[in-house]
């Protein structure tokens, strides 16, 4: 039992110290408006009496855990449902922590500054295929800087929720909190495919409970980009994988094109399934790549003939605006995101994850610190990796449930998995009622 012990010892310490170092470091504040790097917002120490519910909910999904745990075997359907339930839950319970229940409805509302919402009215004004064919013309005209520097996919998002729900918010907000909860499905089959059925239910059942997707659940869009990259993601590492076949490479690149309308993020995605096609495939690797390589461009010509979506040239526009506004390069992002990113994974997942990486280096794991590198490496993305880098945590998060699975083997430690559980769910409570994270 002293083993994942020491080793959730050793990662809190690790990303404390470096928490320590960077509170009182110049350089680690240099360009940003966080009061607390390396955790991107500002330290608001808050909690109200609402927060309990969410105490309540992390005590609820160790009681869960505890009893799935034990069993020898449950339906992954149920297993599967339970979680997603309890992720959207426990993000509602999370959102509120802090007494203001405008968290849920803060994305559909914010003026200042001002987000996607403020844009819908130019999708109304010229329909959705114009305003997707003028896309970059249109950006410098547009109020969010995230619709400047975002494909034209998100904004429209918007705009269908607002003609389903024309009067109310909450039913818009509870639909996007739906959409990130279903991030626990991909995790399932990723970690099913690599550890088994077991470790797929505990990779599941912690990021039900983490603090990013709790966190950004209910008050950042890229929670429900984090759902649909890992979901391109998942099928890229299976099709471009040892056992994929190009008809399943054709539908992973084909399901990736049709990703670049709502996020570019999906190159980070790309990148990786390319780095593990190469590490697992080597040689052999070129008929799956050709596959997956055409079903992107059969999204990309499919796109531009529908509805008039230029890749190249949104992307070349909003970049050239995320160029002028922002430049945030220098050395210390380089720890500083990873350190984040495993922060807001929540400690079990990040300290398991890293011990599994070290004991048995898994190819797919392996494969993400390619694209994890490339957002250090890219100065526009400093300090934002704890919802940029959402995609990744089904990675790591299915490295974590296969060790815990390894670690009890036959057999059955439903405490150890419900303690660590529970852990998860109180960091990110914590993390909640310490700090408003920005967008």
């Amino acid at each position: 039992i002293w083993t994942p012990a020491w080793t959730l010892v050793a990662g809190a310490l690790a990303l404390g110290a470096f928490d320590f170092i960077s509170s009182g470091s110049r350089v680690a504040k240099r360009g940003l408006i966080s009061q607390k790097p390396p955790v991107y917002g500002t330290f608001t120490p808050s909690f109200a009496r609402l927060g309990v519910i969410a105490l309540a909910l992390a005590a609820v999904a160790g009681v869960i855990v505890f009893m799935i745990a034990r069993r020898d075997r449950m339906r992954s359907i149920w297993v599967l449902l339970i979680a997603t339930a309890l992720l959207l839950s426990f993000a509602a319970a999370v959102a509120v922590v802090n007494g203001s229940t405008k968290a849920y409805t803060d994305p559909l509302e914010r003026k200042r500054p001002a987000d996607y919402q403020i844009d819908v009215h130019v999708v109304r004004e010229l329909g959705v295929r114009t305003f997707i064919r003028e896309h970059p013309t249109l950006l410098p005209q547009l109020k969010s800087v995230h619709s400047r520097t975002h494909p034209p996919g998100p904004v429209i998002v918007f705009s269908v929720l607002q003609s389903v729900f024309p009067k109310h918010l909450v039913p818009r907000a509870v639909a996007l909190a739906f959409l990130s909860s279903l991030i626990l499905i991909p995790t399932w089959f990723l970690t099913r495919k690599m550890y088994g059925e077991r470790a797929a239910s505990y990779a599941v059942l912690l990021l039900a409970v983490a603090p990013a997707p709790a966190i950004f659940g209910f008050t950042s869009m890229d929670a429900v980009f984090a759902t649909l990259l890992a979901t391109a993601g998942v099928l890229l590492f299976f099709g471009l994988g040892p056992d994929g076949d190009v008809r399943l490479a054709f539908v992973a690149g084909l399901v990736a094109g049709f990703m670049t309308i709502l996020t570019y993020g999906v190159a980070f995605v790309v990148a990786a399934g390319l780095a593990h096609s190469l590490i697992t495939r080597k040689r052999r690797a070129g008929g799956v790549l050709a596959a997956a390589a055409a079903g992107g461009v059969v999204a990309l010509i499919a796109m531009r003939l529908v509805l008039g979506y230029d890749l190249s040239a949104s992307f070349r526009a909003g970049y050239k605006i995320l160029a002028d506004e922002s430049d945030r390069s220098y050395l210390y992002w380089i720890f500083g995101n990873p350190a984040v990113w495993l922060t807001f994974a929540g400690l079990p997942i990040a300290a398991l994850s890293v011990r599994e990486l070290i004991e048995r280096r898994p190819q797919f794991l392996i494969a993400l610190f390619i694209p994890l590198l490339l957002i250090d490496l890219n100065h526009k993305f400093a300090a934002e990796t704890e919802r940029i880098g959402q995609f990744a945590y089904p990675f790591i998060a299915a490295a974590a449930g296969g060790w815990l699975a390894r670690w009890e083997g036959s057999e059955r430690r439903p405490g150890a998995v419900a303690l660590m559980v529970t852990v998860t769910a109180l960091q990110a409570i914590l993390l909640e009622a310490l700090f408003y994270t920005f967008w």
